[in-house]
């Protein structure tokens, strides 16, 4: 996981400090999302609210250290040594259908943030009345359809590493065969891991930028805010926002990443146990299936 951990880290640092070379880019340390670079109308200094932040749910790049640690966990159960080495040889082929799925789900997903956006925020100007009705049950049932696929495919890593299946298509229709019969209970393990992981990240980033906010003068005019009752709020979608024309430190803005990155090397392990779990439990049913369903019927 190091390895990727480290890539992570140079990726996302060079990829914002590209997109800050703009004048006009402000930089946001935020409890929700982080560190992020972008135009944003509204002026420098402290903002406090609530939202329901999509940006909280990522893996980015640590997404990859799905392969071997669905190997390391097949394979520790199976009573069988490993080490990182051999389940990263073992995986290395796996890379290529993992990251194609994740952009199909990445291509699935966007209608369903971009209803939300449109909906919670300013970014888009929503009609009046009468499209306001229409348009809020249209962005409802793409989020409705993004979900639904999102939890049919969510065993889709498994197929690739454990049932070497190279083809992505496969086995995302794979998955939806295993997931049928117990959508329910995929819907709320993606829905309770998913709301862990937002209340985790807001935490984390909450106490960076308390620390930030003790240490670092620029930071300061957070302490009030973070020392408060308010801080409690991070847990029902509450958020913290500091926003700086430039960056105040380049020390800062690697803790910043790094935290992040180490918040998604938590998270990757969680998903992955989880995913996994259900994936054998749901392999060994639909094996007991077929066994008896080939059995000779008895006179």
């Amino acid at each position: 996981m190091m390895p990727t951990i480290i890539f992570g880290f140079l990726f996302n640092l060079g990829i914002n400090l590209i997109t800050s070379l703009p004048p006009e880019r402000l930089w946001h340390f935020n409890t929700s999302s982080g560190l992020s670079i972008s135009e944003d109308p509204k002026s420098t200094g402290v903002h406090w609210g609530m939202i329901f932040n999509f940006s909280s749910f990522s893996i980015g790049w640590l997404w990859l250290t799905m392969c071997p640690l669905i190997l390391a966990i097949v394979e520790r159960r199976r009573g069988i040594e490993v080490t990182s080495r051999n389940v990263r040889q073992q995986s290395r082929n796996a890379f290529g259908p993992i990251l194609a799925g994740a952009f199909l789900l990445g291509l699935l997903a966007l209608p369903g943030m971009i209803a939300f956006f449109t909906l919670t925020s300013k970014w888009i100007d929503v009609p009046d009345s009468p499209y306001l009705s229409s348009l809020c049950l249209g962005l409802f049932l793409v989020v409705v359809v993004a979900i639904y696929f999102g939890v049919n495919w969510s065993l889709y890593n498994q197929i690739i590493i454990i049932e070497n299946q190279m083809s992505t298509t496969a086995s995302l229709r794979r998955s939806s065969e295993l997931v049928r019969g117990v959508w329910g209970r995929g819907f709320i393990m993606c829905l309770l891991l998913a709301l862990g992981t937002w209340v985790f990240t807001s935490t984390i980033l909450g106490l960076t930028l308390l620390t930030f906010s003790l240490t670092v003068p620029e930071f300061a005019p957070l302490r009030e805010v973070l020392l408060s009752v308010e801080f409690l709020t991070l847990f029902v979608g509450g958020y913290a926002r500091i926003s700086f024309e430039s960056a105040p430190n380049f020390w800062t803005v690697g803790v910043a990443f790094m935290v992040k990155i180490l918040i998604q090397a938590c998270i990757a392990p969680v998903w992955a146990i989880l995913t996994t779990h259900l994936y054998l439990e749901r392999l060994s049913v639909q094996s007991e299936h077929n066994v008896s369903s080939t059995d000779p019927v008895n006179p």
